[in-house]
């Protein structure tokens, strides 16, 4: 049975599908759109809305748990103005 198999691997290492998701959201938040494939840009979709949610309360401890996923202070910057 595949319960709770639900995250797309990407053929990809845990390491390495963190680090991906984790360029693609810089990217994605530094120039508002970028050109990738469908598996891909329905990760990130999967990647990004909890921390977009998380920018709509502009306070340290937010920002803290957005730089621990993202790790690029300009990206954080334009994520919560």
């Amino acid at each position: 049975m595949r319960h709770g198999d639900k995250v797309n691997n990407l053929s990809r290492t845990a390491s390495h599908r963190r680090a991906l998701l984790s360029n693609l959201a810089i990217q994605l938040i530094t120039y508002k759109r970028i050109t990738t494939t469908l598996a891909k840009a329905k990760a990130l979709r999967i990647y990004v809305e909890p921390l977009i949610t998380k920018a709509k309360e502009n306070t340290t401890h937010q920002r803290r748990i957005v730089f621990s996923h993202l790790q690029d202070k300009d990206a954080i910057t334009e994520l919560f103005s």
